[in-house]
């Protein structure tokens, strides 16, 4: 019995990403990529590339300043 509900489960599941990848292809088509949301991804990313160079080269600071010191 769980066999048949776990097959129709993972029916279901599948059947509700092929819809959403439909809708997402058919909306895209319509409208034409989402250039906005592009640009906001693009700026998340920088910044935290950025921050992680930052926080590289205070490590980096600090560590020749101890070496400096002693």
């Amino acid at each position: 019995m769980s066999f048949w509900i776990t097959i129709c489960g993972l029916f279901f599941g599948i059947l509700i990403i092929i819809e959403e990848l439909i809708y997402y292809s058919w909306n895209r088509y319509v409208y034409g990529p989402n250039l906005e949301r592009k640009r906001k991804w693009k700026k998340r990313l920088t910044a935290v590339f950025r921050l992680f160079k930052r926080k590289q080269q205070t490590e980096i600071h600090e560590m020749e300043s101890e070496k400096s010191s002693h």
